[in-house]
């Protein structure tokens, strides 16, 4: 697997991410065999790492994308860290950033960093024996993780016709961190569409709203979000005892219809590494209990309830109550830790009829993967990776807002002196749109 990691936020998290792939490896308890544990090393670094420098140090395998020096240049500046970036695998230009223009990026900024970014990619899956596919990390919020990943993935998609591409996307605060983000955000979602096979969406506002309500962070910052995400990816795509899976494998399983390429990510538990110690340790099923409970919906807004933001209640009753749910195209539970014949892991909670769209048969809409090595030291750690009708929630925030600012011609003037005209933003306003709609209209199975 390939990491490509595009401007400011998607380097951030990409740092984030290795750092988190290196404290898993390096977890003191592991809860398996010396032999268990030294394949899913094995498995870990193959997937993860390309060599070592001279002093012992794991080269991460992954490409560097900006058009600013200030945050790449950061990169190398912990010498205690066990990893670091290969350095002919940075492509950055100097001179200024994209000012938060998808336009520029995609339209100026990409053809001075394109030859530079198919040449190192290149030289990287050549060195590979078996190439999975590419993780793009970038935000849809700014100039060079929206417009430079937007060209990036068609010529990846171009280029790589047969490999996976999937993309993590982290989506801007609602209440606005740039003037432009929602048509940046917008016009980002269009072309990924298309694309990459799956992207799998970040919010910011929850990934804050978690950091501070589950693990009692009042002072929030960037890299606290990060944090979670990282955990969110790694607990996906870190190795499990499916030996087929893969990239393609999970999304064969997670995007298998072409209509439905969002997903989102629910973990459990969520705790503060202070009080990992102190954690409390439920049976499975308390958490496979809450993982469905997070996909209820709402019934009025009075009734609005985050079950993201809770944790796990071993009380929750398992008699069925009236609640709805956000019918699932599909879903991939993730459990890491130790199964045991009076601690079973049981799969009714997500087999639910109710779950699934009519169309489709809830038993094959179910996929389970368990690895038996603990997760970054925690007894139990569960992922669910689920592809459901409330992605259409945020995609429509940003559709809303775009649409807007479009109507009264704000800003366009920045997007038009870069070469993006008004059938560009019409086709991107229609591909979301149509995307929202395929959401909204999926019913519920009896």
């Amino acid at each position: 697997m390939l990491t490509i990691q595009f401007g400011q936020c998607g380097n951030q998290l990409g740092r984030d991410l290795f750092s988190r792939v290196c404290a898993d490896l390096e977890s003191p308890n592991t809860g398996v065999s010396h032999g268990a544990n030294y394949e899913y090393v094995e498995s870990t670094i193959e997937k993860w790492f390309d060599g070592m420098t001279e002093r012992g140090r794991h080269l991460a395998r992954a490409i560097l994308v900006d058009t600013e020096e200030k945050v790449v240049n950061g990169m190398w500046k912990d010498p205690q860290a066990s990893w670091t970036y290969r350095a002919s695998n940075v492509v950055c230009q100097s001179g200024g950033g994209c000012a938060n223009n998808w336009a520029y990026g995609y339209k100026i900024s990409s053809q001075r960093l394109s030859d530079s970014m198919v040449s190192v990619t290149r030289r990287e899956i050549e060195k590979l024996d078996r190439f999975q596919g590419f993780l793009l990390l970038l935000s849809s919020a700014g100039g060079t993780g929206s417009g430079v990943g937007s060209r990036m993935v068609e010529t990846l998609r171009d280029e790589y016709e047969t490999k996976s591409i999937v993309a993590s996307i982290v989506l801007p605060f609602t209440f606005g961190e740039v003037s432009t983000q929602n048509y940046n955000t917008v016009l980002t979602l269009a072309e990924f569409s298309d694309r990459a096979d799956f992207s799998v969406l970040f919010e910011n506002q929850q990934m804050h709203a978690m950091s501070t309500s589950l693990l009692n962070n009042s002072n929030t910052m960037l890299c606290d979000m990060n944090n979670i995400i990282s955990e969110n990816l790694l607990a996906a795509f870190q190795p499990s005892d499916e030996a087929r899976c893969n990239m393609n494998f999970l999304t064969s399983k997670v995007a298998a219809h072409p209509n439905f390429r969002f997903v989102t990510i629910k973990s459990a538990p969520h705790v503060p590494a202070t009080s990992l110690q102190y954690e409390p340790n439920y049976k499975w099923n308390v958490y496979v209990r809450h993982l469905k409970q997070t996909l209820r919906i709402s019934k009025s807004q009075v009734e609005l309830t985050n079950v993201q933001l809770k944790a796990p209640n071993p009380s929750l009753s398992k008699t069925v109550v009236s609640h709805t749910y956000s019918p699932c195209v599909s879903n991939i539970l993730v459990t890491r830790g130790k199964s045991v014949e009076n601690d079973a892991i049981m799969l009714e909670d997500l087999q639910k009829r109710h779950l699934y769209p009519e169309w489709i048969a809830s038993t094959e809409s179910l996929t389970h993967l368990h690895q038996e090595r603990k997760f970054l030291n925690r007894d139990k750690f569960l992922a669910l990776i689920t592809n459901n009708s409330e992605i259409h929630r945020p995609l429509d925030t940003y559709l809303d807002k775009a649409w807007n600012s479009y109507k009264f011609a704000a800003f366009l003037h920045q997007y038009k002196q870069f070469g993006l005209e008004e059938d560009d933003f019409l086709e991107a306003f229609t591909k979301v749109e149509n995307i929202v709609q395929e959401y909204k209209s999926l019913k519920s199975g009896n």
